[in-house]
């Protein structure tokens, strides 16, 4: 019976704490929204979200958004201040990568070059295609001394071969681009027709080296005139940043029939992943030094305020690795006390049945943590119980630290739910109880006192609980997890709430 009302009094809790969340959040986005009055400042927050919608794929709405930044710095007179070179420098990504539009990708760059001449892609954009297209940029306005070709788009796909063409890759298929994550195996698929090929060779950089390496391709199929050539790049070479990679296709003499790419203007597959992605992309020799002189590059919103958001907006798409966290919280709990004397009057003929103990406990709870991996972090808890009306010698509280790993699952909208594992100890826990007092032979007076029952030193934990994000560095939290102490059995269940900080 205990425990169902304790499953309900969780339950009630529960509800409760999550309906006083959602008045907090509102409240912090409005405070947002005010802030974002400064056109500065609003300029920031549409640049933010048009580049969230960039890596959603929503391209369409993400240059709308642009535009309407656009429009903010037209009306405040800063369409040739540093405020905008960060838009263009958006715009210019938007239009290389996303819609496939290399004119108008010059043209924002060519923008951006007014503002800063000898501006360079930041790292996280940094593709074959905007490269390309600043580079011809630059040389349009004189910046360079000559364009560069630019790059097959990154996209898969696949059609039915065409007719040959002198020059041309016609009777030749092959994916043009792609994306896949970090250490995945890509099997690679050609089609050829009215060509008459006896090999195709694929060339790929692996793992971002200076060559390319050759693959010959196996035949498939063959079927109403069109072979099927494959080729499976292992996972081993897929850990850097990109893939450059081209096709030929030869006759018996060795001669190339058609190609798709080429050397100096590889198709390219994308690679997104982990940290070895970008490991992967360092030619051998290259360390921290490097790192750090990548990090000191001028990059294309240098100088601008959205620099710091966009890599934010970064961090916080690619996980948690390395992020502190620092917490305080505040809990109760309810407990099961096992035994027969309590702490204080044990030694007097007191004695209890073992038993649920009522909740007449309460605890802070301080908590420095540090994301070790995107979605698992490790915790030093401390728990610092407070037991109330504590007379006549009964312990009026315990302290206890605790070790914790924390399992999370990925991020859905604003909560985010783990798990938890904790060890430690201290004074362990402690449960008020009522305790019989006994005559000298055993016999029941009819008298109780109030007394504590210890369970630890040692503890150990599971748990549970959700994070809600108020923003993106505060978190209001919920936590659940049982204690049970050794030697000593008696365990408690803790329901604390607090708020989280995120560094």
């Amino acid at each position: 019976m205990l425990s169902r009302q304790f499953a309900r009094l969780l339950t009630l809790a529960l509800s409760v704490l999550l309906s006083l969340a959602r008045p907090q959040a509102a409240s912090a986005a409005e405070a947002k929204a005010d802030a974002s009055a400064d056109p500065v400042e609003k300029v920031q927050k549409l640049n933010r979200y048009a580049m969230q919608l960039f890596d959603d794929l929503n391209f369409a709405l993400a240059e709308k958004t642009l535009f309407e930044a656009l429009g903010v710095l037209e009306k405040h007179n800063l369409a040739s201040a540093p405020a905008s070179l960060g838009t263009h420098g958006n715009l210019a990504v938007l239009y290389s990568v996303g819609l496939k539009n290399p004119d108008k990708a010059v043209a924002e760059f060519k923008k951006a070059l007014v503002i800063k001449p000898d501006l360079k892609m930041s790292k996280q954009r940094t593709t074959p295609e905007t490269e390309a297209n600043l580079a011809r940029a630059k040389a349009d306005m004189g910046l360079a001394t000559a364009p560069v070709p630019a790059p097959k788009p990154i996209a898969v796909k696949e059609s039915a071969p065409e007719p040959k063409r002198p020059g041309s890759g016609g009777g030749l298929k092959c994916p043009d681009g792609g994306e896949i994550q970090s250490g995945d195996d890509v099997t690679l698929k050609c089609l050829t027709a009215e060509l008459r090929v006896s090999s195709v060779t694929l060339y790929y950089k692996p793992n971002g080296s200076e060559e390319f390496r050759p693959m010959p391709m196996g035949k498939a199929d063959t079927s109403g005139g069109v072979t099927t050539w494959t080729a499976k790049i292992p996972g081993s070479d897929t850990n850097a940043r990109w893939v450059p990679m081209y096709f030929e296709a030869r006759n018996d003499a060795g001669a190339v029939l058609a190609s798709s790419g080429r050397a100096d203007s590889p198709n390219v597959i994308t690679v997104k992943g982990t940290d070895a992605a970008e490991a992967g992309s360092r030619t051998p020799g290259e360390g921290d030094e490097d790192d750090a002189e990548e990090e000191d590059r001028d990059e294309i919103d240098d100088n601008n305020p959205l620099a710091r958001l966009e890599n934010e907006r970064r961090r916080e798409r690619e996980g948690s690795r390395g992020t502190w966290t620092f917490a305080l919280g505040m809990g109760s709990g309810l407990g099961y006390a096992i035994g027969k004397k309590t702490e204080a009057f044990g030694k007097d003929n007191v004695q209890f049945k073992s038993g649920f103990a009522p909740a007449y406990l309460g605890q802070l709870v301080p908590e420095i943590g540090l994301f070790i991996g995107r979605n698992t972090a490790m915790s030093a808890t401390g728990r610092i119980q407070w037991i109330q009306g504590s007379k006549y010698g009964t312990a009026s509280g315990a302290w206890s630290g605790l070790l914790r790993f924390l399992f999370f699952t990925e991020p859905d909208g604003k909560v985010r739910w783990y798990f938890s594992t904790a060890l430690g100890g201290g004074e362990g826990v402690r449960l008020r109880v009522n305790a019989a007092v006994n005559d000298e032979q055993g016999n029941p007076t009819g008298v109780t006192v109030s007394d504590t029952v210890r369970g630890g030193p040692f503890l150990v934990g599971l748990g549970g609980g959700m994070a809600y994000k108020i923003t993106r560095r505060w978190h209001w939290t919920v936590d659940t997890q049982v204690l049970v102490g050794i030697p000593k059995p008696s365990s408690v269940i803790d329901l604390t709430t607090g708020i989280r900080w995120m560094h």
